[in-house]
């Protein structure tokens, strides 16, 4: 691939290196909780040993993808048929790393299910609800970071079209206004040549009649403290359940309710979908069947994961305590009551804003078949 009469040259080596580091730090992950007793709880020195190797994991993880697709043959054949720029693919690995995790505890969530439930709703614990808690506690706080790499190469792609540096996207009008995407073919061999960091560093300037190299920072790239301040709400989400919802798990729960905690990890089930979503709106696939049946199995799983799986779950326990729904839900101490609507209420403004979207998805579809017949 080349792009400015420079060549791109490939380097396949540098994602094997990332993919072990990876399966690695995965592997020993494993192999600290091969010798505990399903009853055994996490101590503080080994749940900071996962929260590591959380993190030696994720970030490999991230940095294998990305060299994946801007250091292979096949990678950068992927970036020119769908002309990405470098906040495209950083978005592209974002999601992909979300995905993963969702399956990971979704895997975990099932196997504590199966495990506690039929044994003691209440009572019931297995290690890997704690260790998974602490496993996953890291991705939270490393997706903060990652969001923000997604928000300054976007930034970074706006200042570029302000300085008319960049073509635009051709994946579709909606979405280049949408996400102001500034770079075509020649955009994303620039990236590649420069690298990820390059592309968000080092902008090309003409400055009293030679080539000088900006950066970007100075022209108004937000700064991670900036992004901080702007995204409050996404921000406050991952620190709260990577921090509080750890101390929940381990700490605070008692050992109780090891059950009701593994519905709670398979409600991620539907975050795959979402994900997928998304990189088909990034690769310019909207209008694709994909992206038609990938919505319908987002909005299923949503809906059976995050609305229908609460109240079953209260159904669950006013069985096991011998009371009416409402009168098992009323007879919960303050602060389950509390953190059940706090986390159940968001899932039905989602569903909401999914099932209208899913709507306009399918009077588009119909109308356009209409008028072809």
């Amino acid at each position: 691939m080349t792009g400015g009469g420079a060549t791109h040259k490939t380097d396949p080596r540098g994602c094997l290196f990332q993919l072990l580091y990876s399966l690695g730090s995965f592997g020993l992950a494993c192999a600290s909780l091969w010798e505990l007793n399903p009853s055994d709880r996490i101590s503080i020195q080994k749940g900071s040993l996962l929260i590591a190797l959380g993190f030696v994991y994720f970030v490999a993880l991230t940095d294998f993808l990305n060299k994946l697709i801007l250091r292979t043959s096949i990678g950068l054949s992927f970036v020119k048929k769908y002309r990405l720029r470098i906040s495209d693919v950083l978005d592209i690995t974002n999601k992909i790393v979300s995905a993963v995790q969702a399956m990971f505890s979704c895997l975990a969530g099932f196997f504590v299910c199966r495990w506690s439930c039929p044994r003691n709703f209440l009572q019931a614990s297995h290690f890997l609800s704690e260790s998974y808690a602490w496993f996953a506690a890291s991705y939270f706080f490393y997706d903060i970071w990652s969001m923000y790499k997604v928000y300054a190469a976007e930034a970074s792609n706006k200042i570029l079209a302000t300085l008319g540096l960049g073509a635009t996207n051709a994946n579709g009008a909606a979405a280049a206004a949408k996400r102001s995407k500034a770079e075509g073919d020649s955009g994303a061999a620039a990236v590649v040549n420069g690298g990820a960091g390059g592309a968000l560093d080092e902008i090309p300037s003409i400055s009293n009649g030679s080539l000088s190299i900006l950066l970007a920072s100075k022209l108004g790239t937000p700064s991670f403290l900036r992004y901080l301040i702007t995204h409050k709400l996404m921000v406050f989400h991952h620190l709260f359940i990577g921090s509080y919802g750890l101390m929940v798990i381990s700490f605070l729960r008692g050992g109780l309710g090891d059950c009701v905690f593994s519905f709670m990890y398979m409600m991620e089930l539907s975050t795959p979908f979402v994900s997928f979503r998304g990189i088909l709106s990034i690769m310019g696939l909207k209008e694709s069947k994909m992206y038609v049946i990938n919505g319908l199995v987002m909005l299923f799983t949503f809906f059976w994961c995050r609305v229908f799986l609460m109240p079953y779950v209260c159904y669950y326990y006013s069985q096991v305590v011998n009371l009416p729904f409402f009168e098992a839900f009323w007879r919960l101490p303050r602060g389950c009551k509390i953190s059940i609507l706090a986390l159940f209420l968001p899932q039905l403004y989602w569903f909401r804003l999914m099932l209208r979207g899913a709507i306009k998805v399918s009077v588009r579809i119909y109308r356009r078949y209409k008028t072809q017949t």
